[in-house]
C-alpha cells in the first residue's frame, strides 16, 4: 500500500525537476560583480530594458559636465594608484 501524498507534498514538482532547476539557476547566475555588469549590458543592448520611472531624460550641459566629471575623476583615480604603485617599486 502506497502512503497518500501529504499536504505539504501535493502540489512541490518532482524532487529531480527541483534539482534541475536549482544547477540551472547556478549555472546561468551571474558568479561576480563583473558578470552581473555583462548581464545587464546584455539585456539592455538586446533591448529588455524598461522605460525610465520618471521619464526620459533630457540632454543638456549639466549631463555632458557631469558625464566628463565622472570620466576625468576615474582616469585621475587610476593614474595615482599607478603612480603609487611606481614609486612603492622604486622605479620612476
Amino acid at each position: 500500500m502506497t502512503p497518500s501524498p501529504t499536504h505539504r507534498d501535493a502540489g512541490a514538482p518532482p524532487r529531480r525537476g527541483r534539482w534541475l532547476l536549482a544547477a540551472a539557476l547556478l549555472a546561468l547566475g551571474p558568479k561576480c560583480a563583473l558578470c552581473v555588469l555583462a548581464y545587464a549590458g546584455l539585456g539592455a543592448a538586446l533591448g529588455f530594458g524598461g522605460g525610465e520611472l520618471c521619464g526620459p531624460a533630457e540632454p543638456g550641459a549639466a549631463t555632458l559636465i557631469l558625464t566628463s566629471g565622472f570620466g576625468l575623476l576615474g582616469l585621475g583615480v587610476i593614474a595615482c594608484q599607478k603612480g603609487r604603485r611606481r614609486l612603492a617599486s622604486g622605479r620612476r
